[in-house]
């Protein structure tokens, strides 16, 4: 008797020890699964990360306008030989935060960082937080026109405008002009980094980036309202030789509506508005 309940502890303890050791091996097995699992999707995720990233580059080394730019050639100023070194500026703490001049004669301080928000959720298209405000004011006014606007481009990191603005330089310069000639020249279609009021969400891209946007019900809506609601074309062909850009009919800069009226109604550039031509 004794020996037969022995044997029945020894085969009772066997299996015991058998479904431990199997849930141990199943539960490693399980960890294991699962970070291959993780490592994976990680993996996966740098990959598509790389992907939209060079797909990003590329889309807009193919289309320099889209912070912003031109499809068209890039004149030159007569009256520069060689790109300034900008003046550094500081955005104001006041209601004249709004008329802040960006170009390639200023440029902001490096420790400046905007205060974004997405403008339309899911649009991963973002702007100064105040900008973005009077921006969804304007669209919902031209949408109760039965006028659709389309957002195209917004905030661009410092980062990104430095690496459109090495292409642009680079591409030139292949092209047989001098480092001096080829930033000159780009700076018609591809401004240097922190010169580019998009660095700091106060300018929008809207519809589509090519000249024949200038023809859109979208376009002429802009052009008779959006003034009222603090935006100006930013770059047009009539004052390329004041602004140094090319004309860019879907950029549109936020001034505030007292200036953006004002500069409309007189036909002049924010750099004459501000009284600072060069």
């Amino acid at each position: 008797m004794n020996k037969i309940l022995l044997a029945v502890i020894a085969a009772v303890c066997f299996i015991l020890a058998f479904i431990i050791s199997f849930n141990v091996s199943k539960s490693s097995t399980l960890k294991k699964l699962e970070k291959q699992r993780l490592e994976e999707q990680q993996s996966l995720a740098a990959e598509q990360s790389s992907r939209d990233e060079q797909q990003s580059i590329e889309n807009e080394n193919n289309n320099p306008s889209a912070e912003p730019g031109s499809e068209a050639e890039a004149g030159t100023p007569e009256n520069l030989s060689a790109l300034p070194t900008p003046a550094i500026v500081n955005m104001p703490t006041d209601s004249t935060w709004s008329t802040v001049l960006i170009n390639i004669y200023y440029k902001m301080n490096d420790d400046y960082e905007p205060f974004l928000a997405e403008v339309e959720e899911g649009s991963n298209i973002h702007l100064d937080e105040r900008v973005a405000a009077e921006y969804l004011k304007m669209a919902e006014a031209a949408e109760a026109d039965g006028i659709k606007l389309t957002l195209a481009a917004g905030y661009v990191s410092a980062d990104r405008q430095e690496r459109l603005w090495d292409k642009q330089v680079e591409t030139l310069k292949a092209q047989g002009m001098s480092q001096e000639e080829a930033e000159l020249k780009a700076s018609f279609t591809v401004l240097p980094p922190k010169c580019n009021e998009a660095n700091f969400g106060l300018s929008v891209d809207i519809g589509w980036l090519g000249a024949d946007f200038s023809s859109s019900p979208a376009y002429v809506w802009l052009r008779a309202h959006a003034a009222e609601y603090g935006f100006i074309e930013r770059y047009t062909s009539d004052k390329e030789g004041v602004t140094h850009f090319n004309a860019c009919p879907w950029h549109w800069r936020y001034v505030g509506a007292d200036a953006a009226k004002y500069i409309r109604e007189n036909g002049i550039s924010l750099e004459e508005y501000l009284g600072k031509v060069k």
